[in-house]
């Protein structure tokens, strides 16, 4: 499309039943500015949320959505292209508590999946604590905020990190996901339909705690990760969060990984504690992923900010996860059903009704 360009649709409303004519004002990375067009010597005013289907040469039954609608011209959504056929696994990773070593772990997951082939994206999507950049020796300006303002793509702000990974940094911008309008949020769809075709797995490092968002994230990505480590308090707020997630999303099914273990027999423990408290009471099916022993060499890895998959491969620690990053994918093939990928946009229409005011 481009400016000055006249364009044929129709609508799926009763009350603009008909075919009309409008022309391209300008077009924008997320969106397009029309003319309101004149039918029968009176002005079309669609409200925000009308869904156009377009009927001009070459975008036929492509549908955008009214997004406003301004004096004289309004804005509608970039024509909705079919569904990549490449659809990204989503993972996201919560703890009932902070302190756990979810970020730690995130980021050394995203080194295993790309290790294991993997184009690995870690979104930092931590309300409070976004911090991946700092923690991999990552310096840059821009984040999600920026994006959902509008100035720059979502592309512009992504961090080349070590071991070929990539990090989107959070920041302000998460905070500002609970109060997005449809310009802001098809922003966002945009850059990530953009993220779908270079990215196999997208790794949300959420927030700590019960917040409304977090449980957002949690409940409509592809695999939910628990993570916990085997003090009381820390085995109690994992279920709390468990208990959150069932009331909204009771089929859920999360992996949970216990951190920082002496010895398999007291993960096991743990693991098995949550397992069963779940299926008791919650009526969830949890699914234990693994566990990860107490290292040294972990904080040290923080202190130096270099990750541990990356410095000390050979570590049982890093080995463990490695073979988290396997079952996560299937591999190898056929042992491990992998569960089907709904993909990034997906994921992100699932949180609209949620996101948008």
């Amino acid at each position: 499309m481009q400016a000055g360009q006249t364009l044929l649709f129709t609508t799926n409303s009763q009350l603009y039943p008909d075919t009309y004519q409008t022309q391209v004002r300008a077009v924008f990375p997320d969106r397009l500015e029309l003319l309101i067009p004149l039918h029968r010597g009176y002005l079309l005013l669609m409200p925000a949320g009308t869904e156009i289907r377009w009927l001009t040469p070459g975008l036929e039954n492509q549908i955008s959505t009214v997004l406003s609608r301004q004096p004289n011209q309004f804005s509608a959504t970039i024509p909705q292209l079919p569904f990549p056929i490449h659809h990204t696994q989503v993972i996201a990773v919560g703890s009932g508590k902070g302190g756990v070593g979810k970020t730690t772990f995130s980021i050394n997951l995203g080194l295993a999946l790309s290790q294991l082939g993997q184009r690995v994206v870690l979104l930092d999507a931590d309300l409070g604590m976004a911090n991946i950049d700092v923690l991999l020796g990552l310096e840059g300006s821009l984040n999600l905020g920026h994006v959902i303002g509008g100035d720059c793509p979502l592309t512009d702000i992504l961090l080349t990190g070590p071991g070929g990974i990539r990090v989107l940094p959070g920041s302000s911008g998460i905070s500002a996901l609970t109060r997005l309008d449809l310009i802001q949020f098809n922003r966002l769809t945009s850059g990530f339909r953009d993220l779908e075709k270079e990215c196999d797995t997208l790794i949300l490092d959420t927030g700590a705690g019960i917040s409304e968002l977090v449980l957002m994230f949690l409940s409509v990505a592809d695999e939910l990760i628990l993570l916990s480590n085997p003090e009381p308090h820390a085995i109690m707020d994992a279920y709390a969060l468990m208990k959150a997630l069932a009331q909204r999303s009771p089929n859920l099914k999360p992996k949970i990984v216990m951190n920082r273990c002496e010895s398999e027999a007291e993960a096991r423990q743990n693991i098995r504690t949550l397992v069963e408290a779940a299926k008791h009471f919650l009526g969830l099916e949890p699914t234990a992923l693994g566990w990860l022993p107490y290292d040294p060499f972990v904080t040290r890895s923080l202190k130096e900010r270099f990750p541990l998959m990356l410095s000390h491969p050979q570590l049982d620690f890093s080995r463990r996860l490695l073979d988290m990053g396997k079952t996560l994918i299937g591999k190898p093939a056929g042992t491990v059903p992998a569960k089907p990928r709904s993909g990034i946009l997906s994921f992100w229409d699932k949180l609209k009704e949620h996101l948008v005011n």
